[in-house]
């Protein structure tokens, strides 16, 4: 938590310490004079950039509490803007509070507004914090901090009337379920202890008789009184209001019993009595600013410069924090790096004593690693002669009197019809369809009809039959006999001679192509 400098002005005196971390130090006075203001001088010399927050302890106050229709966002800031005008036209130290909602159909916001009436009190002292340069971050009424006390102090309360002797006064504050509803700082002669408990109980009875003119709690609701007895001058004051005061029940507390009910260090509570209210202005986020913006804007101007000093260190630390991951980093990819050549050079060496005692090899490295990278890529292209010689097996098992004689196969964009072939067919088997275009498989057979007698039409028919037999298999796209035992085709002239006849042919050659249908 950032240190502040906790003031508290009341009318004849200043009170002032510092807080750090939300803990506040011992609380110097000073007067409302010459000295006591070259004093407060000489203290604000001795400080640097500390944002002051200044409490107001003093008769000109006002409170009103007033219901306002439901509004947010900037409707709500406008309303409250434009009633606080209408309501304190001479000062410019003036806020408003939030309390609750009416229970009624309309859920009306209920309002605690509040102002400084005498701002020529808080000129002087407030010169003096801007002449060193030193922010304003808000001025705070007494009453509306001491509300967090009340609190502590009886948080079971309904009526609440706190009682605290101060310097500048007695001042009687009134909380409603725990909210601020009014306070009032009164004169009290010094006297004797019976006479100033007398005077006690008849200012409290007073402010009993203003609530209920205000309308605030009638007569017949009981009321709680707490006193605040730090210096025992409040001894005796519970059995003078249950006895002067009807529906009433005052407690008086030490010291002692302060502390324990609200945790508040020693030192604060035995220090001036402003120093309880300074610990909680210091402790807590205070609520109902009274300072204009004029006053407030070198505190803002503090806030931004702060802020861009927060955002630079932290640029800086996350900077920081990339170039040392950056480096980790870096030192662990060399790790891996020199652990991995070291890996390495042991693996080379346990390779080096384990393969002297192999056989030579029959090649070299380069060359196996040849071979396994094309076996690697004719296994990656899923085609092998299989099916077409398990088409040609099938076909064969039919037909005994066809000997194989050669088989070749491919897996191109050209088959062997494209490529050329020994006697050539003149005219496609009927009803086969054309190729496929792209690459396909493509297969041709060289056989020959066993036995052969020399009758050519029993061979035709016998090749034309293993054709047709090869062309209704499914895998089969075209079959195609692109080579006879003997020419039939009419174009071709007679030559030759009848005395051929005599020889007798032992065999029957023929050819074939066949396409097959990509299948995957």
């Amino acid at each position: 938590m950032a240190d502040k400098l906790l003031i508290c002005v009341t009318a004849d005196r200043v009170t002032a310490g510092l807080s750090r971390n939300g803990k506040l130090g011992r609380c110097e006075v000073f007067g409302n004079d010459e000295q006591g203001l070259a004093a407060f001088d000489r203290y604000l010399g001795q400080l640097r950039n500390v944002p002051a927050h200044v409490l107001v302890d003093v008769v000109e106050e006002d409170y009103r509490y007033e219901m306002l229709p439901h509004a947010s966002g900037r409707d709500r800031s406008e309303l409250l803007d434009r009633r606080l005008r209408q309501l304190y036209r001479n000062t410019p130290y003036c806020g408003a509070l939030l309390q609750g909602r009416d229970t009624g159909k309309r859920r009306d916001d209920q309002y605690l507004f509040f102002a400084l009436l005498n701002p020529d009190l808080l000129d002087v002292w407030l010169t003096q914090i801007r002449a060193h340069d030193l922010p304003v971050a808000g001025v705070y009424l007494l009453p509306v901090i001491a509300e967090t006390l009340a609190q502590k102090l009886a948080p079971d309360a309904a009526n609440l009337l706190l009682v605290a002797r101060h310097p500048s006064g007695l001042r009687l504050t009134f909380f409603r379920h725990g909210k601020l509803r009014v306070s009032r700082l009164t004169q009290v002669e010094n006297a004797d202890t019976r006479d100033r408990v007398a005077a006690f109980t008849e200012e409290i009875a007073n402010t009993r008789l203003y609530l209920h003119a205000l309308r605030v709690m009638t007569l017949d609701e009981h009321l709680a009184v707490v006193a605040l007895n730090r210096d025992g001058s409040l001894s005796g004051l519970e059995q003078a209001v249950a006895r002067e005061i009807s529906n009433a029940q005052a407690s008086v507390i030490d010291a002692g019993e302060i502390r324990q009910r609200t945790g508040v260090p020693d030192m604060v509570v035995a220090d001036t009595p402003e120093a309880l209210y300074l610990h909680y202005l210091g402790a807590l986020p205070p609520r109902g600013n009274l300072a204009p913006e004029l006053v407030t804007e070198r505190f803002q101007i503090f806030q931004l410069r702060r802020a861009l000093y927060a955002s630079a260190a932290l640029a800086g630390v996350v900077s920081l924090a990339w170039l040392a991951m950056n480096a980790y980093q870096i030192y662990d990819l060399r790790f891996q790096q020199a652990h991995a050549v070291a890996q390495a050079a042991d693996y080379q060496r346990r390779y080096q004593e384990v393969s002297r005692g192999y056989p030579a090899s029959p090649t070299n490295a380069d060359d196996l690693l040849l071979a396994v990278q094309v076996a690697e890529k004719l296994k990656a292209t899923k085609r092998t002669p299989e099916n077409a010689m398990i088409v040609l097996g099938h076909a064969l098992e039919q037909y005994p009197n066809v000997r194989l004689k050669s088989f070749g196969w491919k897996y191109s964009s050209r088959d062997f019809d494209t490529d050329g072939g020994p006697r050539r067919a003149d005219v496609q088997a009927a009803g086969a369809p054309s190729a496929p275009a792209g690459r396909r498989q493509a297969a041709f057979i060289e056989a020959e009809i066993q036995p052969f007698d020399g009758d050519y039409r029993v061979a035709l028919d016998a090749i034309s039959a293993f054709a047709e037999t090869l062309r209704k298999d499914a895998a089969v796209a075209d079959v195609r006999v692109v080579g006879l035992p003997l020419n039939v085709s009419p174009t071709m002239a007679l030559s030759g001679s009848t005395t051929e006849s005599a020889i007798r042919a032992t065999s029957a050659p023929f050819r074939i192509n066949m396409i097959f249908r990509d299948s995957r």
